[in-house]
């Protein structure tokens, strides 16, 4: 009799396990299709890999759903993943075909075209001739400069703002009848209507190569090619963050190309060449108008008499000048104090 009322009571607790299971699971079906929030909703969820290096593993369900990769699935960016618990996961490669269609060619969608015109730029890994470069591993990619950015949905119903125009929203009702398609596709299309970083965010994401001293003395690069930029009217601008300042995407992309394809200033067809220089400036939404002068402007100066002579003699001349005049002003300035103190000193004697 014992036996069989251990036997009823294992089933009962047996069950009850199967069915709390069977409800975490619909609960993450609702979140992701593979319910890898199954596991990854947690916060704490992480590793240490074989080189020593923690690994969090968490997923916020909530900011992944509002990012530009919300509706790829997880298995779009980690096909090799079969089984649970996972075994060596490869890293993820952006070069895959997505299970996104391209509506333009009813294709897969893929960034290979990225690829290749990243091989072309001056951050390629290889050179003209098809070889590696010298330290291949310090050209960026893919997540060097790319996270999972935020939509940034910018609402231009009567006024410019950001965020969500209710207007344009019920006029896609007409035809949509799922919200849930209505904002993704909405947040997809006014998001690339305007950067989906400030002016500010992209000179950080490119500080984190261009101020790395190792790396650019490697290079023979621009020792202040950040630093030169925030100290001009467009960094500042751009620190108090304006959005409607040029960042270093705007001066060293081709207009209308992709941001992939920059190439050096050497190069004659580069934006950044010699000759080129003025087409950026002259840009509608900077100085339409400009003369050629303009662009002999150098947005990169540095305190150096071989590099940039004339920001050189101009800017010694200002320390002198500023020197010459403030120091002595100073001296003076103690000189009455010390009088005042001591005169006072002998008043109080007598």
């Amino acid at each position: 009799m014992r036996c069989k009322k251990l036997l009823k009571y294992a089933a009962g607790i047996s069950a009850f396990v199967w069915v709390a299971v069977l409800f975490i699971f619909c609960e993450a079906r609702a979140a992701d299709i593979g319910n890898c929030l199954l596991c990854h909703k947690y916060p704490g969820l992480s590793r240490i890999d074989e080189n020593g290096d923690l690994k969090l593993l968490f997923i916020n369900e909530s900011v992944f759903n509002n990012s530009v990769h919300a509706n790829v699935k997880c298995e779009g960016c980690h096909p090799d993943i079969k089984k649970i618990p996972h075994e060596n996961v490869r890293k993820v490669d952006c070069m895959l075909e997505c299970h996104i269609i391209e509506p333009s060619s009813e294709k897969k969608f893929s960034h290979k075209d990225v690829e290749t015109f990243l091989s072309r730029s001056v951050h390629s890994k290889i050179d003209k001739e098809g070889k590696p470069k010298k330290y291949p591993e310090d050209y960026p990619d893919c997540k060097d400069c790319h996270d999972n950015p935020l939509y940034r949905p910018l609402s231009f119903f009567k006024k410019v703002r950001p965020g969500i125009s209710e207007i344009v929203l019920g006029r896609c009702r007409v035809c949509h009848k799922k919200d849930e398609f209505i904002f993704r596709f909405y947040n997809h299309i006014t998001t690339r209507l305007h950067a989906i970083r400030s002016p500010k965010n992209i000179a950080e994401v490119c500080a984190k190569c261009h101020e790395d001293p190792a790396l650019v003395a490697r290079h023979g690069l621009s020792r202040k090619a950040v630093s030169s930029y925030a100290e001009t009217f467009h960094g500042k601008a751009a620190n108090y963050l304006s959005e409607g300042i040029p960042d270093c995407l705007n001066c060293h992309v081709n207009i209308g190309e992709s941001v992939h394809q920059m190439l050096s200033h050497k190069n004659p067809e580069s934006i950044t060449f010699k000759d080129n220089k003025i087409k950026s400036c002259r840009m509608i939404d900077c100085h339409p108008h400009a003369s050629a002068k303009l662009a002999k402007y150098d947005v990169h100066p540095e305190f150096d008499k071989e590099k940039s002579p004339m920001e050189y003699y101009f800017t010694a001349f200002f320390l002198i000048l500023t020197g010459g005049t403030l120091l002595p002003l100073a001296g003076i300035m103690f000189l009455d104090l010390g009088r005042r103190l001591f005169s006072r000193k002998k008043e109080d004697k007598e």
